[in-house]
């Protein structure tokens, strides 16, 4: 990749954006690849996904139930936005690093699961934490649908008791697709839910089993036609690249079928290999993974056939159609970032109930005892279940809050120079290499991430980080 510069001006540099490797001229597949590997390979390290910052490394049990007391006791009306984390999966999926409970205990598991998580929302009550009016709600895991009918109405007349819903409420749900039916399907969309979300991964058999997910793409089709039936307002579908067995003209498969099923979201997350940390990931065998080059191959076909088929880039890993919200969010400047991810309400408070989940307020992070125990136990003693949190009140913090989630959101963020002098000589390195260009006014600058550098937006955004800059952490680029 090479980097086309402007002219010269006086207190000033810019430069226009590097050509990609597709548009460059007179170079094949494997040279466009071979450019953009080296770059990737230039820069990678390890880098959080800055779902927040400071990111959840930086918790510490110096938060407990205490800060959250505080926070709920905060007298407040505005929209608050509520995470329901349902832990339950039937069986592990190997890549996996959610917090999960692997059970085939059924209804014997989620009734007292139920009746601690209604104890957590009588606390949260005690608070003055709810009746606030209630903008978004999004169920995730674990497997929200492992809960059978009953039990996901019962979940949802629980939080319905305690929070005012707004009449265009966000309520989205995750679920898997492969014991999922057309009546739950529908019963799903009779209580509220308005978006809902299912993992592909990847379609193919072999690749499949390399993971224990089986589910065949018959019924893929079926589940996405029982939610077009249903008249869900936005679907989305998960992808992950880099599993072990998958090759470029497997994965063109699993994009194919994406093509035909044609949902308003797809989120195409590179998959992370860190055995060391999830001990599940140690049963793929590491030999089975594609090679660096065949990854980033992968995900530049993806990119190219997916905007080619009308869904707009957004962010650094997920794609939507034009007239979906995210989309619509991101053209107007209103995309957000959150534990969540991408999200089109970030400026609102996020409540998080449920084992492992996260609060996340303007001052406090906090998050919710991980084990299904020890969250059930605090909650019998009458406590609030947080494990652990951090403070932001350092207005340095935040600020760098604020550039990160402009770089990850918007790609774009301005600068005062006086007191940015090593970010903005680190982002010139970037520049070098066609990841960034920028401009100079006096004493402020503005940087604009380019087309190349969106496939290492998380190197771009760590330049706001001093903790990167002290002790890399995170995951690797590819």
């Amino acid at each position: 990749m090479t980097l086309a510069q402007g002219s010269p001006r006086s207190a000033s540099r810019c430069c226009e954006p590097p050509l990609t490797p597709t548009a460059a001229p007179h170079a094949g597949p494997s040279t466009e690849v071979d450019r953009a590997l080296e770059l990737l390979l230039r820069h990678d390290r390890p880098v959080p996904r800055y779902t927040s910052y400071p990111t959840a490394a930086a918790f510490s049990e110096a938060v407990g139930p205490a800060d959250l007391t505080r926070q709920l006791q905060q007298p407040g009306e505005d929209p608050l936005s509520l995470y329901v984390h349902v832990p339950f999966c039937r069986h592990a999926c190997w890549y996996c690093g959610c917090n999960r409970v692997t059970t085939q205990a059924g209804s014997r598991a989620v009734s007292p699961y139920l009746e601690a998580l209604e104890r957590e929302l009588e606390l949260i009550e005690r608070q003055g934490g709810t009746r606030r009016p209630l903008a978004q709600l999004h169920w995730g895991g674990g497997t929200p649908n492992y809960l059978n009918n009953d039990e996901i109405g019962r979940l949802w007349d629980l939080v319905a008791s305690r929070f005012e819903l707004q009449s265009d409420l966000e309520a989205s749900i995750e679920v898997n697709p492969e014991l999922l039916d057309r009546d739950a399907v529908l019963h799903l969309r009779r209580l509220g839910f308005r978006r809902i979300s299912f993992g592909i991964q990847d379609a193919d058999p072999l690749v499949q089993r390399a993971v224990n997910r089986v589910v065949p793409v018959d019924q893929l089709r079926r589940a996405m036609a029982w939610m077009r039936e249903a008249d869900f307002q936005s679907v989305n579908v998960d992808l992950i690249c880099g599993l072990p067995l998958q090759t470029p003209a497997r994965f063109r498969t699993t994009l194919e079928l994406v093509r035909e099923l044609r949902p308003d979201r797809i989120s195409l997350f590179s998959f992370a290999y860190l055995p060391d940390q999830l001990p599940m990931q140690r049963r793929i065998n590491a030999t089975d993974l594609p090679s660096q080059r065949q990854r980033l191959a992968m995900l530049e076909e993806a990119h190219r056939l997916l905007t080619a088929q009308g869904w707009e880039a957004i962010g650094m890993d997920h794609y939507a159609l034009a007239d979906d919200s995210l989309a619509v969010a991101a053209r107007q400047g209103r995309l957000h970032r959150n534990f969540q991810g991408y999200t089109t309400g970030g400026e609102l408070d996020l409540l998080g109930i449920g084992p492992t989940a996260i609060s996340m307020f303007a001052n406090l992070y906090c998050q919710n005892q991980r084990n299904l125990r020890a969250w059930s136990r605090a909650l019998e003693q009458g406590e609030l279940p947080v494990e652990r949190g951090l403070t932001v009140q350092d207005p340095d913090v935040i600020e760098r809050r604020e550039l990160i989630r402009e770089v990850m959101c918007h790609f774009r963020v301005e600068l005062d120079l006086d007191r940015f002098q090593q970010e903005w000589s680190d982002l010139q390195s970037l520049a070098a290499d066609g990841l960034v260009c920028f401009q100079r006014n006096g004493h402020r600058g503005q940087v604009d991430v380019t087309t190349s550098g969106r496939w290492l937006i998380r190197t771009v955004a760590a330049v706001f980080d001093p903790t990167q800059r002290r002790r890399a952490s995170g995951s690797r680029l590819i």
